[in-house]
């Protein structure tokens, strides 16, 4: 059986978990693959036992590897990485449930464009969740027609990402200096996109993940990721959180003020659209990272307003035509450390 992909699944107590996620894995994927399950530490009884026990179910080819002690996220995926020889490597968490044709489609999105380099499915994740009375299956299925298209993200994210072997070659593995998790997916996928590759996420698979379940038992999470953010950042600066609200009326500006959204997009920060409902501002790329929401005329000005007031998160930058907003936000400017901007100003 030829290997064509090595799956790195990163494993660390919850045994329930694990199993689950394995047996998603045996019989959703119908490529042939070798699964290195990465031990990282656990000390659930049974665990251990369970893994060793793995007798290569459906297309799956089970190479266990164990460590004494949890190594954290980038030091566990390395070390199975190392082990890796096919010609794609996909890294798992332990709390993902995969669904049917999940491998087959994110390779042949990979193998679409010689310039997609890592790969994510579609997910959770990324805001698409199944109704209430839809199965993960059902779901999938219906994501199915999108075969073979894709959106480029600004980094891919690493519960299940897929990366080309000459991706591994150039740029190497995941690096430790983020301890013992976060950020260091994304700082992947910016070495990557430096090395003039694109970061995408398959449109026609699914892949369900149980968010931060398999980190529950890490010990000051918070300043774990707090640390692993200051890394990031001394790295690769912070990511922002851009704003544009747009109405009929700045129509006239509308080829500078999709210039600005662009030059966001690659300065790799998020970027929210508010719109008056019917503004065309012309092509638009298809990102990840551009989010946008049409609201009618009638009170588009408060509505607009009331979404950015009630968010946890703070926008970075806002950029408005609209006087009456720039002076109703500049108290939420002043006290969330924002700054707000006509689409005529270089600088906001």
């Amino acid at each position: 059986m030829e290997i064509k992909c090595d799956l790195i699944l990163l494993s660390w107590n919850n045994l329930a978990l694990l199993k689950q996620c394995v047996e998603s894995l045996a019989r959703s994927t119908d490529i042939a693959c070798c699964l290195i399950i990465v031990d990282n530490g656990s000390t659930e009884p049974g665990l251990r036992e369970y893994i060793e026990g793995l007798k290569n179910p459906g297309m799956l080819e089970i190479k266990p590897l164990f460590n004494s002690s949890n190594e954290g996220f980038a030091r566990g995926m390395n070390r199975g990485l190392r082990e890796s020889v096919a010609p794609y490597a996909c890294i798992l968490n332990n709390d993902i449930i995969a669904t049917e044709g999940w491998l087959s489609e994110m390779i042949k999105v990979a193998e679409s464009d010689p310039s997609i380099g890592i790969v994510n499915p579609s997910s959770n994740n990324f805001g698409l969740r199944p109704g209430k009375d839809i199965t993960l299956e059902e779901f999938a299925k219906g994501l199915r027609p999108q075969s073979g298209r894709w959106v480029e993200m600004n980094a891919c994210v690493g519960f299940c990402m897929l990366m080309k072997r000459e991706v591994i070659k150039k740029i190497g593995f995941l690096d430790d200096k983020f301890g013992y998790a976060y950020f260091e997916d994304t700082d992947y996928g910016r070495r990557a996109q430096q090395a003039g590759y694109k970061c995408v996420m398959a449109k026609g698979c699914y892949v369900f993940h149980a968010e931060g379940r398999s980190g529950k038992f890490l010990k000051d999470k918070n300043e774990t990721f707090d640390r692993s953010a200051r890394v990031f950042e001394q790295k690769w600066g912070a990511i922002k959180r851009i704003i544009f609200i747009v109405t009929k009326d700045d129509s006239a500006s509308r080829e500078v003020i999709a210039a600005k959204i662009k030059n966001e997009l690659r300065a790799h920060n998020r970027v929210w659209l508010f719109a008056e409902s019917g503004l065309d501002l012309g092509p638009l790329p298809e990102h990840l990272d551009l989010m946008r929401s049409d609201f009618p005329r009638n009170f588009f000005k408060l509505r607009s307003f009331w979404n950015i007031i009630i968010r946890k998160k703070k926008f970075d930058r806002i950029y408005t035509g609209s006087s009456v907003l720039r002076a109703a936000l500049s108290i939420y400017c002043v006290l969330r450390g924002s700054k707000v901007a006509k689409f005529s100003e270089t600088e906001c």
